[in-house]
């Protein structure tokens, strides 16, 4: 009999490939019903912006987590609380950084299909990710998580 380990969030499905799935997604329907953005130069160096920015942010994170010697991978065990560099900013600062990263690449298609599914999108990563993991980081560090959580949006 294989014993499964337990200490860890009990995400639904890997964070990448949900905005993996919604990016595919997004230019999939635009293929389907083209729905353009105006302003292309401008929106594609928002584009741009955003995905340096979220990359950026992406691996500020990773470098707080790999520094405290922590995983970055929600089904592996967290072995520290880090409050740390974007995370005095933000809880979830790879989230984010990722959402940026998306947002950047619709813009770069030329399609607002992106923005018309990014709160579809925010809700999903919410309820198939971050309350998995909330519920881990309260049930492994408790009170000081508790903290935590109440000053950092």
């Amino acid at each position: 009999m294989i014993k499964q380990n337990t200490d860890h969030a009990q995400v639904m499905v890997p964070p990448p490939l949900v905005f993996l799935g919604y990016l595919i997604g997004a230019l999939i329907l635009n293929w389907i019903v083209p729905f353009p953005a105006p302003w292309t130069f401008i929106l594609s160096l928002v584009g741009r912006l955003a995905i340096i920015g979220g990359i950026l942010l992406v691996g500020s994170a990773f470098w707080q987590m790999r520094k405290s010697n922590t995983s970055v991978d929600p089904r592996e065990p967290v072995t520290a609380f880090v409050t740390s560099g974007p995370y005095r900013f933000t809880r979830n600062p790879i989230y984010l950084g990722l959402f940026l990263v998306y947002l950047g690449f619709t813009l770069l298609a030329g399609t607002l299909w992106g923005l018309i599914a990014s709160p579809f999108l925010i809700w999903t990563i919410t309820q198939a990710v971050i309350h998995a993991e909330e519920i881990y980081l309260e049930e492994k560090f408790g009170e000081q998580y508790k903290q935590y959580r109440s000053r950092v949006r």
